[in-house]
């Protein structure tokens, strides 16, 4: 059985685990194969300085310093934009999530990067009906292992299904226009240009 996962819905504790929505179950997959000159399978890999060959998934697995020594994870440290040191975000499965009410306008502006689909048990499922009644939607922080950045996460339902659309927040700039100051010489060439054409 999956993990359970508690929910703060603003007062309300529910609990349920989740599943990852794949593109590839949804849509299917293609793979590319390759052969050599001899008909053999090929395998793909990665030339690291020029003199290693580490095969393929190797180096998302393994971190290293400038002078190529193994680092573990549990050493880094995290720092912002204005280079102060941050704390690292919980996982979901090691704490509530509080989860806040948010209207659709902000999740309609987020870039949505994975979803995932709630478990909910027969005997859970009223309670969670009952929190999206009017087409609520929840917004917490999404941080599947400890790490220094959390994702925004939104709760949605559609009937009986429940739903966690998992991105990032876009920052949109608002422009408006400004007052457009027209040259008096400007003015003076488009009324010279003006042709009464009943003249000819």
């Amino acid at each position: 059985m999956s993990r359970q996962i508690k929910f703060n819905l603003e007062g309300v504790l529910l609990e349920a685990p989740i599943n990852k929505v794949d593109r590839a179950k949804l849509y299917g997959t293609s793979t590319r194969v390759v052969y050599d000159e001899n008909g053999e399978l090929c395998k793909l890999s990665d030339l690291y300085q020029g003199s290693i060959i580490l095969p393929k998934g190797s180096l998302s697995q393994v971190l290293i310093d400038k002078k190529g020594n193994y680092v573990s994870r549990s050493d880094l440290i995290g720092f912002n934009k204005s280079d102060q040191k941050v704390d690292k975000v919980a996982s979901i499965y090691s704490q509530e999530n509080k989860c806040k009410k948010i209207p659709l306008d902000e999740f309609i502006s987020a870039n949505i990067k994975s979803v995932y689909q709630l478990t909910i048990s027969d005997v859970d499922l009223e309670s969670w009906k009952k929190r999206f009644s009017n087409n609520e939607i929840y917004h917490f922080i999404f941080n599947y292992r400890e790490d220094f950045e959390g994702d925004d996460a939104y709760i949605l339902s559609e009937g009986n299904h429940f739903f966690i659309i998992v991105g990032k927040q876009n920052e949109y700039e608002f422009l408006e226009l400004e007052t457009i100051s027209i040259d008096q010489e400007e003015e003076d060439i488009i009324e010279e240009d003006n042709v009464d054409f009943s003249m000819f």
